[in-house]
């Protein structure tokens, strides 16, 4: 049997074999790819759990659970685990994680391409009254020069996203209920909050960064089966449907915008998102470029060994989709492996972030 993943032994090898990857020397499953067309995909995914790097998972899990007190604590194919609308499975790790929030630099250091993880839940009093017993909530800069911020972003002097060419003349709008929050959780791991009264609480929330996000959306329908949601022409308002993206490299990243984690802003376009059977995940560009995080300019890293280590999907029966992901030429990166009474097996996703596929009975 495989090392399980997350284990030390699984993420020095993982480390070894996306090394040996990136130079081109071998896909780590071994097995060459398979020219035929591999048809349609054998289903569409589930989003099932996050997996996460912590020197002390308990007190990981008592944070989440105090955040969501519907959760529960139980175990997940010998992890210990967090489990809500979706599941937070822990790896114990000796020393603190890497890819953590830094206050200092107002962002997770190093960055791949797993953001943050979360909740939708109206946020109208949830941020301020958590602040108030003690939780790190992360200030959201309203401007590069604000000097104090403001918990979640239903609070902003104006409303809506608001780029850095506008900033200086948006209409002031008076506190609105609900919007977006971040807190600084267990090992630096980024927890958004998101909602109003209107949303339907959930902790099934995930957020990521990609290189080019409308190239990883075409990935994701591509390989794991999802769909890319419909978009509104911007002249007629009519819904278009969008089976991929084409020439989805060509547009230019567009100019930062506030509220951001960061007094530098975010960088929010062009943007992707893809739906799966149970919600739809959304990616931003990566934030590191043109001089913004200076020494900390680069490309993404792996997901592997972070606080944030990867995603997994349920799915009905792995042996299809292994057997489709390899004749796709996607890296293999584990498995298949023994998951509880299940199996998995772990995938290179776009931009190294891992993507784990679980059958369940």
């Amino acid at each position: 049997m495989s090392a399980r993943p997350g284990s030390a032994a699984c993420r020095r090898r993982r480390a070894l074999m996306l090394a040996l990857a990136a130079l081109g020397c071998l896909r780590y499953d071994g097995e060459p790819p398979d020219t035929t067309d591999p048809g349609p995909a054998p289903g569409v995914p589930t989003l099932h759990h996050a997996h996460l790097n912590s020197i002390d998972p308990d007190a990981a899990i008592e944070f989440y659970l105090r955040l969501w007190p519907s959760g529960t604590r139980e175990e997940i194919a010998g992890h210990p685990a967090f489990v809500a609308e979706m599941a937070l499975l822990f790896n114990r790790v000796d020393t603190p994680p890497a890819g953590g929030w830094s206050p200092a630099l107002e962002r997770s250091d190093p960055q791949s391409a797993f953001w943050h993880i979360g909740a939708f839940v109206n946020t109208t009093g949830l941020l301020e009254r958590l602040a108030s017993e003690g939780v790190d909530v992360l200030p959201l800069w309203t401007g590069p020069d604000d000097p104090r911020g403001v918990p979640r972003s239903g609070l902003t002097p104006y409303a809506g996203i608001v780029g850095a060419s506008a900033l200086a003349d948006a209409q002031a709008a008076p506190p609105r209920e609900g919007g977006f929050g971040y807190l600084h959780g267990p090992d630096g791991a980024i927890v958004e909050l998101t909602g109003s009264a209107r949303t339907n609480p959930s902790f099934s929330h995930v957020h990521l960064f990609h290189e080019q996000p409308r190239c990883a959306a075409n990935w994701y329908v591509e390989h794991l089966g999802m769909s890319i949601p419909p978009r509104r022409d911007p002249g007629t308002r009519d819904t278009i449907p969008v089976e991929r993206w084409p020439d989805c490299a060509s547009e230019p990243v567009g100019e930062a915008g506030w509220p951001s984690l960061e007094h530098r802003g975010t960088l929010r376009s062009p943007n992707g998102s893809v739906r799966f059977a149970n919600g739809t995940i959304g990616f931003y560009p990566r934030q590191c470029r043109d001089g913004r995080c200076g020494a900390g300019d680069g490309p993404l890293v792996p997901s592997a060994g972070q606080v944030l280590d990867h995603v997994g999907f349920r799915v009905d029966a792995i042996g299809p989709w292994i057997a489709r992901l390899r004749a796709q030429g996607v890296t293999l990166l584990d498995g298949p492996y023994e998951f509880g009474e299940g199996r998995g097996v772990l995938v290179e996703g776009p931009d190294g972030l891992g993507i784990e596929l679980v059958e369940l009975p």
